[in-house]
């Protein structure tokens, strides 16, 4: 009976036909790379270790446009739903950190909604939010307030920053900062410091089985 060892598909080495070693090619290293040369081939260049910051910053701005328009009746909401489907399978494939799809950005939202009210004793009706600046710049979300007397003049939501490897969590505050415009929408700024490259932290589900 032969006493050798099997050998490990992972510890295979490969060659050239002249017999030089063929150097080990991580394959998320080489997937990172051909997502690099797609960007490339938009004018956006960047190096294969910016591409999850970079599919982050597509999401976020995704998201908060899909919670700013999602109000208009002229406008195709389609396609920031399938922005968002399209990232989140990209990084899924990637191997990087999940972000949302739509239905999660609705879902999400209708939470932080809930999770306000809680501030709130006695009547209540819902309005509009605006955040003009922050990770949440452009979004409009619906948050309840006492009757007739306008929105929670606080609102403390969930962000993140950085990228799948070197991950940031906290809050932001805002705080009301106006009454309502003609819109009826009532103007929240940013009332704490945040890191620069603060976004929305919304819950995303992965589909990966190692995660």
């Amino acid at each position: 009976m032969s006493t050798t060892q099997p050998v490990k598909p992972s510890s295979l080495q490969v060659y050239e036909a002249d017999g030089t070693p063929v150097p080990h090619v991580d394959p998320r290293e080489q997937m990172l790379k051909v997502a690099a040369a797609a960007f490339t081939r938009s004018g956006v260049y960047m190096d294969p270790d910016v591409v999850d910051s970079h599919l982050y910053e597509i999401a976020d701005k995704a998201a908060c446009s899909l919670l700013r328009d999602r109000w208009r009746d002229d406008f195709p909401l389609s396609a920031y739903d399938e922005l968002l489907a399209t990232v989140a399978a990209f990084r899924e494939v990637l191997g990087l950190d999940p972000t949302p799809t739509g239905v999660e950005v609705f879902n999400w939202a209708a939470l932080q909604k809930r999770l306000a009210m809680q501030q709130i004793d006695g009547q209540h009706q819902q309005y509009l939010v605006q955040f003009r600046n922050g990770p949440f710049k452009g979004a409009i979300m619906p948050f309840h307030g006492p009757t007739g007397q306008g929105p929670v003049k606080k609102l403390t939501l969930p962000i993140a920053w950085g990228d799948s490897t070197e991950r940031g969590r906290g809050t932001a505050i805002y705080v009301r900062s106006g009454d309502a415009n003609d819109q009826q929408l009532w103007p929240y700024k940013l009332a704490n410091e945040v890191p620069e490259d603060a976004r929305p932290h919304i819950t995303a589900v992965s589909v990966r089985k190692d995660v």
